[in-house]
């Protein structure tokens, strides 16, 4: 089942596509289209919908917030059918032009993700009406960046929002590092966020602030822990319980669950990043 929803919010487009081979999408994913400027190019599994929506606007460059695959899967194919170019972070092209293998949910849910060689998008990105900062947030994946347009209070945030409370990491990801990343952002201006996922039109500082002290609540609570002697199994046990979605953690083999995120903290305090440090960021 495909599934398409276009969201006009002033000078932006949003476009929400989805797709499932049975039922209806787990989860859907948005790209924006703004002054010639299209940002992530949704997954290769929507390529269809997506050039049907393209067709009729004019993209000048395109934008990639990181390289996963649902946000890059239509990148090479658009490239080669608008000859335009492609930036992103300099990490985001050493990841693509090698070539990303990837897990089979992975292939399922948003099809391929062909090899290509991007620019890098620089600290400013600027269209014929718009001026972006580029800043690189780590820790969902080590390239990600997001776009601020601060006169007109933008945020494109890629996958560095989602949601207030976040429920499972993949196995790559950093929490001591994606809240050092939102101590950024939530140093920015910006009153609409275009989240890769889920746009926040009102709020949206609130939302990340939030999300951000969710994060270091459950930081402090795996320190805490740490700190009072208990081993990583006794810890995983107590603070997983009723948290994790074994459903996930099946289909992904592992690679995404709640304990990730636990798990991701240990590794942090094993460093001697404390929840002390963060707050001093």
């Amino acid at each position: 089942m495909d599934t398409k929803k276009i969201l006009e919010l002033g000078a932006v487009t949003g476009i929400c596509l989805g797709h499932a081979a049975i039922g209806k999408p787990l989860m859907s994913v948005y790209c924006y289209h703004v002054d010639g400027l299209l940002i992530d190019t949704s997954s290769a599994n929507n390529r269809r919908a997506l050039s049907e929506v393209l067709q009729e606007r004019i993209i000048d460059r395109i934008a990639l917030t990181h390289y996963h695959e649902d946000h890059a899967g239509n990148a090479a194919y658009l490239q080669r059918l608008k000859t335009v170019p492609v930036v992103g972070h300099i990490l985001s092209n050493q990841i693509l032009s090698q070539g990303v293998a990837l897990r089979p949910y992975e292939y399922l849910m948003w099809g391929g993700l062909q090899k290509l060689n991007i620019l890098d998008v620089g600290e400013v990105l600027e269209t014929e009406h718009y001026r972006f900062q580029v800043l690189h947030t780590p820790g969902h994946s080590i390239d990600h960046v997001v776009y601020h347009e601060e006169k007109e209070g933008w945020l494109f945030s890629g996958d560095m929002f989602l949601g207030p409370r976040i429920k499972y990491f993949r196995r790559d990801e950093c929490l001591y590092t994606t809240i050092n990343s939102l101590n950024r952002i939530a140093q920015l201006s910006f009153d609409t966020l275009f989240c890769g996922h889920n746009p926040q039109s009102r709020g949206a500082m609130a939302s990340i602030c939030k999300k951000r002290d969710n994060l270091i609540e459950l930081y402090a609570k795996v320190e805490d822990a740490r700190n009072k002697g208990y081993q990583q199994a006794e810890i995983e046990k107590h603070l997983c319980k009723g948290r994790e979605r074994f459903w996930v953690k099946l289909i992904t083999l592992g690679d995404v669950s709640f304990k990730n995120m636990v798990r991701s903290a240990l590794h942090s305090l094993d460093r001697g990043d404390t929840v002390q440090t963060l707050i001093n960021a």
